[in-house]
């Protein structure tokens, strides 16, 4: 109990930080912890190449058949299939962004 009277009523943000910084992790809890997140981040992984192989056959054929893909539809159609263009190759351009990121 007399442990407990010796604490600080409050702590900086700043202090917080610095204490959390220099923390010594607790070993078992980070093996079991990081063998988790390792076959998370090798699901994730998958997952992402999986996403991007997927969405550059999408925009490869998109680019192919366009005339094709065009014939009878109506102009939101259109419209609708422009915008799901621009929007992968956005969403593969975060995608190198993201990578870059990684390597840093």
């Amino acid at each position: 109990m007399s442990e407990s009277n010796n604490l600080p009523q409050a702590i900086s943000h700043k202090k917080l930080s610095y204490l959390m910084l220099k923390a010594q992790k607790d070993s078992h809890f980070s093996d079991e912890l990081s063998g988790t997140e390792a076959s998370e981040k090798r699901e994730f992984e998958e997952l992402i190449n999986n996403w991007e192989a997927s969405t550059k056959r999408v925009i490869n054929e998109l680019s192919k058949r366009k005339e094709n893909l065009l014939k009878d539809k109506s102009p939101h159609s259109l419209i609708a299939l422009g915008a799901m263009e621009v929007h992968l190759n956005m969403a593969l351009q975060a995608l190198i962004a993201f990578n870059k990121g990684a390597d840093e």
